[in-house]
């Protein structure tokens, strides 16, 4: 029993010590690292791709010019000048591409911003400007290193025949270096003239985004929702409707309504039945439904969406921050219900020879879709257009079918 005893004693001891050394253990504060950094902050994404994209063109800038602040071979104080103001410029980029310039203002100027582009055009100034004091700051060996971007750029902006490309042609094309500091300014030039025909073009795209939605939302999308409340309220009003003679009845998008003996005006009418002097207005009027004018608008948009989303295959991707394809798109939409309203108020008012008398409702949706893709035959000069602008952004149009500037 005392051995028992003793035993179960020891047992209790030596759980009851590894209990205390592994609560010191756990109460022992860790070692401090000394080789790990510490962890740097990081914000979130912006709120646009371009934003993103200007904050890290920003940071590879600022390396690159305390780069060339050190293997520069301009007179320090002329390169500190410089620095600072590329600084500088470098602070104002971070803070428009962030969103955080004037932000008092931000709330009642964020929209009229993003409308003019002011932000974007301001952020892209800057960058090209830093650009251009590296430019005038960097060694002569990396300026020699950068004459094929240089060249490629100014190629893709500036027409053929421009003196200044053909400036920056012949630098490139020249093994003997003449005068370092006048080719210095000559690449500059060009260079500086390239990025402003790329400002104006994006300018360019830019407005005529604008131009498509002020057209869409303060025409064509508040005349669709007018018409299908006029036709809601008044069914009479604007009446999509049929009259085959030989069929002897009216045909309505959604209803069909035969002849009868009251639609004639009096009863020897009636007991000759002469088709020619039925009251229309009494068929149309059992006829005509509220309903009419929004089947027509909705298959209209529909034809309209698969038109848009057919032509989308020709118009080209972009980087821009101005979507052309979504004001495109937001243009031929409503348009394909107004043109499937008109093209059968055409057809009933027998414009269109040979297709006055639709026989049925279903024939007369058939076509609601057909005049609701042939938007497209309006459009397709807009796309024409919007294509354009997006091949002189993207640095397709200048280099060459256009001619020199005069």
């Amino acid at each position: 029993m005392a051995a028992q005893a003793a035993s179960r004693v020891t047992k209790w001891g030596n759980r009851l010590l590894a209990v205390i050394l592994l609560r010191s253990v756990i109460a022992q504060p860790a070692p401090e690292s000394t080789g790990s950094p510490p962890a740097l902050p990081m914000a979130g994404p912006p709120s646009a791709a371009w934003r993103e994209e200007a904050l890290a063109r920003a940071s590879e800038l600022d390396a690159l010019a305390q780069w060339i602040a050190r293997h520069g071979e301009n007179d320090q104080r002329a390169t500190k000048r410089f620095h600072d103001e590329i600084g500088a410029r470098l602070a104002a980029v971070r803070r428009t591409a962030a969103g955080k310039e004037y932000p008092w203002l931000r709330r009642i100027t964020e929209w009229v911003s993003i409308w003019r582009g002011a932000s974007f055009n301001r952020t892209l100034s800057n960058l090209d400007s830093i650009e251009a004091d590296l430019l005038r700051m960097a060694p002569q060996s990396y300026l020699r290193g950068e004459l094929p971007s240089i060249q490629s750029h100014v190629a893709r902006f500036l027409p053929k025949g421009d003196p200044r490309r053909d400036r920056v042609d012949l630098i490139a094309t020249s093994e003997k270096v003449s005068d370092p500091e006048v080719e210095r300014g000559a690449l500059i030039s060009a260079f500086h003239a390239a990025n402003t025909q790329r400002r104006r073009d994006l300018l360019r795209v830019r407005d005529f985004r604008n131009l498509l939605y002020v057209v869409a939302l303060t025409l064509i999308v508040p005349l669709v929702i007018f018409l299908g409340l006029l036709g809601w309220a008044n069914p009479e009003a604007l009446p999509l409707c049929f009259f085959p003679v030989e069929k002897e009845k009216v045909v309505c998008p959604t209803v069909e309504v035969h002849i009868t003996a009251g639609d004639y005006p009096d009863a020897k009418l009636a007991a000759e039945g002469d088709p020619a002097t039925i009251d229309l207005d009494l068929p149309i009027h059992r006829a005509a439904k509220p309903l009419d004018l929004f089947l027509i608008e909705v298959l209209g948009l529909i034809a309209a969406a698969v038109a848009s989303a057919v032509a989308l295959r020709n118009v080209r991707g972009s980087s821009t921050p101005f979507p052309l394809a979504v004001a495109l798109s937001l243009v031929k939409v409503p348009l394909g219900a107004l043109t499937a309203i008109l093209g059968l108020l055409l057809m009933a008012g027998g414009f269109v020879p040979g297709l006055s008398a639709l026989d049925s409702s279903q024939q007369i949706l058939a076509w609601a879709v057909v005049f609701g893709y042939s938007q497209q035959l309006f459009t397709r000069f807009v796309d024409q257009r919007a294509s354009i602008l997006l091949d002189k952004v993207g640095g397709r149009g200048a280099a060459g079918d256009r001619a020199a500037s005069t």
